[in-house]
């Protein structure tokens, strides 16, 4: 295995130089590109070994790069009067040299000159919310695959969410009034008093987001079945969008 990134290179092409493969048959197997393999073999025929070596993609340049002179005269007040940024810049004004805070700020942080503060890392503790059975009971219907003497059948399911009882009736059909008498045959059948039911928005379900018949504040005027009957019996109805 190679050891470092010169190694690498050298390794791949080492085939091409032997002329033991062409560069077409080492790109079948090789996980690097043909223009990186050509630029080795390049730098490789005119530097030998060292032309592997990776370059600093670093800029030797930087036209708007602070002054060494005004760098210096920086760390040199801060070491004298110990001055914060703001102190700092209005002293350097006062020499002709307008340097803003962000660079002087820089200048400090780069020779270690600044104030290093330990910030405490506060913990949460997330408590979760224990739910009683029957507080919550998700309801929803499929279509049971395949039919049977050419009728198509529904499952209505009924999950509470805080003892996992699980309880699935069909129906021949998917109807507002099903919905109703799936909710009494799972009031029947559970234990405990059911408080909360969860739906999607089908209009199985209600009729709050598809009800065609509405006021002018887009109110629907007739409630869904569903909702008349947890109304009755003192159930808050949930509604989640599927999508």
């Amino acid at each position: 295995m190679a050891k470092n990134i010169k190694e690498e290179r050298l390794r791949w092409i080492s085939p091409v130089i032997k002329k033991e493969l062409k560069i077409v048959d080492l790109l079948k197997v090789c996980p690097y590109s043909e223009s990186s393999i050509k630029r080795w073999l390049k730098a490789f025929k005119e530097r030998g070994t060292e032309g592997l070596e990776p370059k600093s993609t670093r800029s030797k340049s930087c036209p708007n790069e602070t002054p060494i002179r005004i760098k210096e005269r920086v760390i040199e007040l801060r070491k004298e009067i110990k001055l914060c940024t703001q102190k700092l810049h209005w002293k350097l004004l006062k020499q002709d040299l307008n340097i803003s805070l962000s660079t002087i700020g820089k200048i400090l942080k780069d020779e270690g000159m600044v104030r290093k503060y330990r910030v405490k890392r506060i913990k949460y503790k997330y408590i979760r919310a224990e739910r009683k059975p029957g507080e919550l009971v998700e309801i929803d219907v499929k279509y049971v695959p395949g039919t049977l003497n050419n009728m198509e059948y529904f499952q209505y399911t009924a999950i509470d969410t805080a003892s996992r009882w699980r309880y699935l009736r069909i129906f021949d059909e998917q109807s507002a009034f099903h919905s109703v008498e799936f909710l009494k045959d799972v009031i029947d059948r559970f234990g405990y008093e059911i408080t909360g039911i969860k739906t999607d928005n089908h209009s199985t379900f209600t009729n709050y987001y598809v009800g065609t018949n509405k006021r002018s504040d887009m109110t629907v005027k007739t409630m869904h079945p569903l909702d008349v009957f947890c109304s009755e019996n003192r159930i808050v109805h949930y509604l989640v969008d599927p999508g």
